[in-house]
């Protein structure tokens, strides 16, 4: 297709008043977004001399927009093969068919005059073998005196969004899962899109904090949110996005209001922790960890130089955050709990911003899939998202001189290793 090839767009509500109409054939009104040089259904002819607006919902607002444009025709199985020559015509760009043969086919068709006129041809009983190369059940046709063109046609689905993957995707294993997401800073924000974006079907949104200026420069919110608090902003970014979702925003603190926490920790499957500091992260592997439920830790490190995701999950073989701080350490790694208390830029001078917008939308990223991998291979059995290991860490502007394992060399590197066990008697993994 040629970007100056004119579009024709049918909405689900033109597509059923067409298909439906007790006539054979009628008028049809458009607008014409001459920017976008789409054409749109906006009336169509149902009766003799009625004529009904259509429904074009508000938020596609490229729809909405441009001029009164032709009035056009539509047409029901005006010859057998109408749509059949639609397909064979598109298949070889920049082809049209003379105006007086095209006439001889379509008995009715109007002359355009010195102008172009727009036809739209129904055959509801176009063979599948057609509808497989890219036969439609409606065609679209630009008639001018010099010839009859095939017009690109696309017709809104019956159903749209997630459900169009379900052969793909486990969209509805997906949808029956819950997650919990602590923290909807710049990691926290693009994990919970994420999140949405596979397919969760609920989300437990955990931020006592405004979004403000300061966070726009690395937030997936913008203007539009400044002041709002975190979960109600991220609320309806994803209402918008996602309809499907369940959003359940929370202005909870998951250290202050750890005992509200510890409940509802109870009705998620994986909690997501992409808050800052210490006692956010030992909160979360701790309620998670009594909840029998697996958390993802995520953050960056060593002001921006790595970032770190880190799965914890329950049972006898995986430690907690402690238990593998404490193995770090023993092996003379850096201690990334001490690093977790500084914030990883302001863009002053006497605190570069050091963590940029696309490394921080990564590890939001890493995090999400990590959840979302670890729900389907541990409810599902699903073979193809098992994870290399239980941490990564991977190099977004690497200085190559840190001890194992956040020792990775080159930028987008990802190192991948395993949780060691409980320590002895430690009393959040051992604590019944």
């Amino acid at each position: 297709m040629r970007t100056t090839d004119p579009y024709l767009v049918i909405t689900r509500d033109a597509a059923e008043k067409i298909k439906n109409a007790p006539i054979s054939s009628g008028e049809i009104g458009m607008r014409h977004n001459a920017a976008d040089n789409v054409y749109i259904v906006d009336k169509v002819e149902i009766l003799r001399q009625t004529r009904v607006g259509i429904v074009v919902p508000s938020e596609y607002r490229v729809l909405q927009a441009g001029e009164r444009g032709p009035v056009g025709q539509w047409m029901r199985q005006p010859s057998p093969e109408i749509n059949q020559l639609h397909v064979n015509l598109l298949m070889r760009p920049g082809t049209c068919i003379a105006f007086e043969k095209f006439r001889t086919l379509v008995s009715g068709v109007e002359d355009p005059g010195a102008s172009a006129g727009l036809l739209i041809t129904h055959d509801p009983d176009l063979d599948e073998e057609w509808r497989r190369v890219g036969g439609r059940e409606l065609a679209g046709w630009l008639i001018t005196r010099s010839g009859v063109w095939p017009m690109h046609v696309d017709l809104e689905p019956e159903s749209f969004g997630l459900g169009q993957l379900a052969d793909q995707w486990p969209v509805q294993d997906l949808a029956d899962r819950s997650t919990m997401v602590v923290g909807l800073g710049s990691i926290g924000g693009i994990a919970t899109d994420a999140l949405a974006a596979y397919g969760v079907g609920r989300l437990e949104l955990v931020d006592p904090d405004r979004f403000l200026w300061h966070n726009m420069v690395r937030h997936v919110l913008g203007p539009e949110s400044v002041g709002a608090f975190k979960v109600d902003a991220m609320k309806r970014r994803l209402a918008h996005a996602w309809p499907d979702a369940d959003i359940r925003p929370h202005r909870l603190d998951v250290v202050l209001d750890a005992h509200v926490i510890r409940a509802l920790a109870a009705t998620v499957d994986v909690i997501v922790c992409c808050a800052d500091g210490v006692a956010p992260r030992r909160v979360v592997s701790h309620l998670a960890r009594r909840a029998g439920i697996p958390a993802i830790l995520a953050c960056v490190l060593d002001d921006g130089a790595i970032g770190e995701v880190l799965r914890l999950r329950p049972g006898s073989r995986f430690g907690c955050l402690l238990c593998h701080r404490a193995y770090l350490a023993s092996i003379g790694a850096i201690d990334p709990e001490a690093d977790q208390e500084l914030d990883y830029g302001t863009g002053h001078t006497h605190r570069p911003m050091t963590a940029v917008p696309p490394d921080l939308h990564l590890m939001g990223e890493v995090a999400a899939k990590t959840a979302v991998a670890t729900l389907l291979e541990a409810h599902h059995g699903d073979h193809t998202q098992i994870l290399p290991g239980d941490q990564a860490v991977i190099g977004l502007r690497p200085g190559g001189d840190l001890g194992a394992p956040y020792d990775v060399k080159r930028a987008g590197a990802v190192v991948w290793s395993s949780i060691q066990p409980p320590r002895p008697n430690c009393p959040t993994c051992t604590t019944s």
